[in-house]
């Protein structure tokens, strides 16, 4: 995120009204340049009085003979992009979600437990849920509307009847009084709630010139990973739109992407820097070789935004190999990336029959194959014998529950192992030790930084995501590059489901539980503007009363380690179970991420600086 200074506020404001109003503002100037180099009789004067007012060397570039050309081009792109994709994406947001399985009631009793009992101020709870509203206009009708949401996936009596809940609704409404001390007033008033899979989703237009940015950045991205040893794997299904030549073809829903990806597709690029194909069907990644003797292999999921370019420090700055494999100098560690493209500004589908994001199911299975794949492979793989490490951003928490909630083994029933000798031997070794195993047993170490997904029943990370009317600069560049999103409002929207994404904290003590070697790395921002990090910080546990002394490296608690000055900032506490979390009170969301300093912590856990 941007820092919040006025020139900056300036800065992308100006961005944001260049880009929405793309398509008016190249029309006008198209009008400006055809009038000033041909004016009609009529014009003459007119044209000359404009020129007037228009510094030499700004007219010579407006009268240019390849000006108007150039203009008429790229208003015919912007009509184009509108009419071909912008418009047909743009209706997909009316259809509705499709929910996952609603759980048994003993089920959703628990739930409910868990969120009213890690929820202190209920007064609060309940305004920002209900979008800033007053508190007498929170009426017990509105408050059962939403519960019919929460908990029911109901939209409120538009759906029927209501019978079969309606003895667990009311218990709900019970619970929630006594929590406040004082009943809900009977009725419905003005107050309206925060439903995010049912209410409309809310996009801003932005031009195709801000996708052939996306697709720059992503070009420039590949070849950064490309130089530090990664290969990039692309889903065996491609991601084109495909014509129907046949009646169960045009059944059959067929996929976007836009924009394309660069690196597939120009011919002037070797092959091998192109990408290799994936043995999944959705899901795309970048991969580095495992030869670390020493360390694990790291998993990485990133967070809403232009995908791994916001990243490159991290995968970047992990130790690179310090000697050939097999020396007595330890090897690089293997890191795989998962790209999630319909979270990183991009189109990724319009059908009512394609989903906005991958459900965890499919989630799982596919970083299921992508790990047994590369793990049967000699040279270039990523073994699990050592188990790995996880590191999400933001919204890549979201899937950190089902990964830590899975059971099923996956690996090796009968591993692949070619060749003989001791490197044959290694490699069957490295896949005994794995196999029979889940994805929660493999994974080892935790690092979690600007985690969406813990407190997630609290109404900050919706609320400020998706309804908070924009102010500073960070929020303004949030608004625009990520809420209004046409992708990333519909993955949202359409595809974030409270109960499956929340991490609660039974779910970490339940994770580092019988293991003395494996770890919980919490990384929080002081400024986040998404997430109530503080909130967040003593639900974990830490009540942050060291927070005093900012700048002196004075803190009030024994065990907690200060170091840095400025934004550098960070404070570190151990919390007794294998549980540690790191606290920097200067920074904003993903900031941590803008140098390799502040990502020290991280970095340490993992393996430390190449």
């Amino acid at each position: 995120m941007i820092d919040n200074t006025f020139p900056r506020l300036i800065f992308i404001r100006v961005c944001i009204v260049l880009l929405q109003y793309a398509p008016l503002i190249e029309t006008f100037i198209l009008l400006i340049a055809v009038t000033l180099r041909y004016p009609s009789s009529p014009l003459i004067a007119y044209a000359e009085h404009i020129a007037s007012f228009i510094p030499p060397s700004l007219l010579a570039i407006l009268t240019s003979p390849t000006t108007i050309p150039l203009l008429a081009a790229l208003l015919t792109t912007e009509l184009i992009y509108i009419t071909t994709l912008y418009l047909p994406h743009k209706s997909s947001l009316t259809h509705e979600a499709v929910h996952p399985p609603l759980p048994g009631r003993k089920e959703r009793e628990e739930l409910f437990d868990r969120a009213s009992d890690s929820t202190t101020d209920w007064n609060e709870y309940l305004k920002l849920w209900f979008l800033g509203a007053e508190v007498d206009e929170v009426k017990r009708e509105n408050v059962r509307e939403f519960l019919l949401w929460a908990f029911f996936d109901r939209d409120g009596e538009t759906k029927g009847n209501n019978e079969d809940i309606e003895e667990e609704l009311d218990s709900y409404l019970a619970k929630i009084e006594t929590l406040l001390g004082r009943k809900l007033p009977p009725g419905r008033g003005t107050a309206t709630s925060l439903r995010l899979t049912f209410d409309a989703i809310d996009t801003r237009y932005r031009s195709v010139v801000w996708y052939g940015v996306i697709a720059l950045l992503d070009l420039i991205t590949h070849f950064m990973l490309a130089w530090h040893g990664y290969t990039h794997y692309r889903p065996s299904r491609s991601l084109s739109p495909k014509p129907a030549t046949s009646t169960a073809a045009k059944k059959t829903p067929t996929t976007t992407l836009f924009p394309p990806r660069l690196q597939h597709s120009i011919p002037l690029i070797p092959s091998s820097l192109r990408h290799h194909t994936s043995p999944t069907q959705h899901l795309s990644y970048y991969l580095r070789p495992h030869r670390s003797r020493t360390q694990a292999p790291v998993v990485f999921i990133h967070g809403i935004g232009i995908g791994l370019w916001s990243y490159t420090t991290l995968l970047s700055s992990l130790k690179t190999s310090h000697g050939p494999v097999g020396s007595e100098e330890d090897g690089q560690i293997g890191i795989l990336a998962i790209e999630l493209l319909p979270i990183s500004s991009r189109l990724t589908g319009s059908g009512p029959d394609l989903p906005a994001v991958l459900t965890h199911g499919e989630f799982l299975r596919e970083l299921e194959a992508i790990l047994a794949f590369h793990n049967n492979q000699d040279d270039g793989g990523f073994p699990l014998d050592k188990g790995f490490t996880l590191v999400t951003h933001s919204y890549g928490s979201t899937l950190v529950a089902p990964i830590l909630r899975s059971s099923t083994p996956f690996l090796f029933n009968n591993p692949v192992l070619p060749g003989s000798g001791a490197k044959a031997a290694k490699k069957g070794a490295a896949a005994t030790a794995a196999s029979g195993k889940s994805l929660a047993a493999l994974t080892n170490t935790l690092i979690l930084t600007d985690p969406v997904s813990i407190c997630l029943h609290l109404p900050s990370v919706a609320y400020n995501f998706t309804r908070r009317a924009p102010r500073t600069a960070n929020e303004w560049q949030l608004w625009y590059f990520a809420s209004t999103d046409l992708g990333i409002a519909r993955a949202l929207g359409r595809g974030f489901f409270w109960r499956q994404n929340i991490l609660w904290r039974e779910d970490l003590e339940a994770f580092l539980e019988g293991d003395a070697k494996k770890r919980v790395v919490v990384c929080l921002a002081g400024r986040d503007l998404i997430v109530d990090t503080k909130s967040v910080r003593g639900y974990l546990g830490w009540d942050g009363s060291g927070d005093q002394g900012q700048g002196q490296g004075i803190v009030d608690e024994d065990d907690v380690e200060w170091k840095g000055r400025g934004k550098e900032q960070m404070m570190r506490k151990k919390m007794g179970n294998g549980m540690e979390i790191v606290w920097y009170p200067r920074l904003d969301h993903a900031q941590m991420f803008e140098s390799g300093e502040r990502l020290r912590p991280v970095l340490d856990v993992i393996g430390g600086l190449k």
